[in-house]
């Protein structure tokens, strides 16, 4: 027995030039790919240290806050808890941070290790190499006007600091 399917044509009220449009002109979308395509650049220049470019910022709050609330840490990297909790745990497992119970004790606090500090510093050339090479290609006047319009576009995010 032969089943024939017939697709049809869904129309759709969103015209092409609508989505066109939106492929274009959308901020967030925007943002999102220029975004994944550094995070790859600084990936692959991190990778003989062993982390992502994720864990390496990660390290970088923990060791300027020294000892932070994990609910702390989550506000600063703007991430929700669950999110950190998450992406902590690899970096607790590796012997790179610790997660301890504060006097509260429904708060957790966060710190790295001397394996951590460790990894952080032999991680700086691999950084430098890849921020180097960013910073060469779009020149320091570029970077001065980018960096700048970043901080304005996040602090005039609905929400954003709440």
């Amino acid at each position: 027995m032969y089943i024939l399917c017939f697709m049809e044509k869904k129309t759709s009220p969103i015209t092409k030039i609508v989505l066109e449009e939106i492929e274009r002109d959308c901020l967030c979308l925007q943002v999102r790919k220029t975004a994944r395509m550094v995070t790859q650049w600084y990936d692959a220049c991190l990778q003989p240290s062993g982390l992502r470019s994720t864990q390496f910022n990660l390290l970088v709050a923990i060791g300027l806050a020294q000892t932070v609330p994990l609910t702390r840490l989550a506000d600063v990297l703007v991430l929700d808890r669950t999110t950190l909790a998450r992406n902590l745990k690899p970096l607790e497992s590796q012997g790179l941070v610790v997660v301890e119970p504060g006097e509260d004790k429904r708060v957790r606090l966060i710190s790295l290790t001397d394996r951590g500090y460790q990894l952080l510093e032999q991680s700086l050339p691999y950084w430098r190499k890849a921020q180097g090479q960013v910073m060469a290609r779009l020149g320091q006047s570029q970077w001065d006007a980018l960096h700048a319009d970043l901080r304005i576009l996040g602090a005039q995010v609905p929400g954003a600091g709440s």
